[in-house]
């Protein structure tokens, strides 16, 4: 009886061994080395990014030569530069639209501001005046808009030729309550329909939450005008203000504030 022995190679063994054991350590070798030269690399990056940062910060080719304020008529270029802070010679990379947009902003004839940088040297200050629509007679007179915005006071010289807004409180104006704004909104609105029908309004006086009365430059009489439906309501005290034509005088007052019809009420006749 033959005996078969079987040995193993331990010689083809060792020999793969070693050539996985010398990849796993080519593999981490090489690892090493990339992650040295994308350390390197971006320290190289970051210091040729800071360089450059700095280059456009200092540089003189991004001065600013020329600032332009556009859309500006009740106050002067200059004065809106001065607000903003902006000067000749500054960086243009170092100035912030939205900063300078809230210091401009705070101008009381400024209803809207847009800044912008055109580039390399150029800022130019967009601007959306404020229009008055009417005067608030409180102690002192006040602009309005059409946003129903008070905003500022009348000076030494301006425009008085607006209706007079009266019978407003001081506590409602220094709220900002949203609803005296649309109160007066709706006022502004209501003299402009009067002024379409040639019908100029010299004084709107809120007499409650719900009623307002009209005064108008030409007839020597009050147009109550209750609240709401403004577009009825001045076409039927101009139906009626037609029919006494010629004989306004004798009228008191027009009330337009009972639905669909106009009372009126007339001066007795000295005998």
């Amino acid at each position: 009886m033959q005996l078969t022995v079987y040995r193993r190679d331990n010689r083809k063994r060792n020999t793969r061994g070693w050539r996985q054991w010398i990849r796993v350590v080519s593999l981490v070798a090489t690892l090493i080395v990339l992650a040295v030269a994308v350390y390197g690399w971006r320290r190289q990056l970051m210091a040729s990014g800071a360089a450059a940062r700095q280059f456009v910060l200092e540089s003189p080719y991004f001065s600013v030569r020329e600032i332009q304020v556009r859309g500006g008529e009740k106050f002067g270029g200059n004065e809106i530069v001065t607000l903003a802070g902006l000067k000749h010679g500054m960086n243009i990379w170092r100035i912030e639209p939205a900063t300078i947009e809230k210091k401009v902003a705070k101008h009381p004839w400024v209803r809207r501001v847009l800044v912008r940088r055109e580039f390399p040297r150029r800022v130019v200050i967009e601007i959306e005046e404020r229009t008055p629509k009417a005067i608030v007679a409180m102690g002192k007179l006040y602009y309005v808009d059409s946003d129903g915005v008070v905003f500022k006071e009348v000076g030494v010289g301006e425009s008085v030729q607006f209706p007079l807004l009266t019978g407003l409180r001081p506590d409602e104006l220094g709220n900002r309550d949203l609803a005296v704004r649309r109160k007066i909104q709706d006022a502004v609105r209501l003299s402009d329909l009067m002024a379409k029908d040639s019908h100029t309004i010299s004084e709107v006086h809120f007499e409650a939450a719900d009623r307002v009365i009209l005064y108008t430059t030409a007839y020597p009489l009050a147009l109550h005008m209750g609240w709401g439906d403004w577009e009825g309501k001045v076409q039927r005290v101009d139906r009626v203000l037609k029919l006494w034509k010629g004989h306004e005088e004798r009228l008191v007052t027009l009330d337009a504030s009972f639905g669909d019809q106009v009372v009126a009420r007339v001066r007795r006749m000295r005998q």
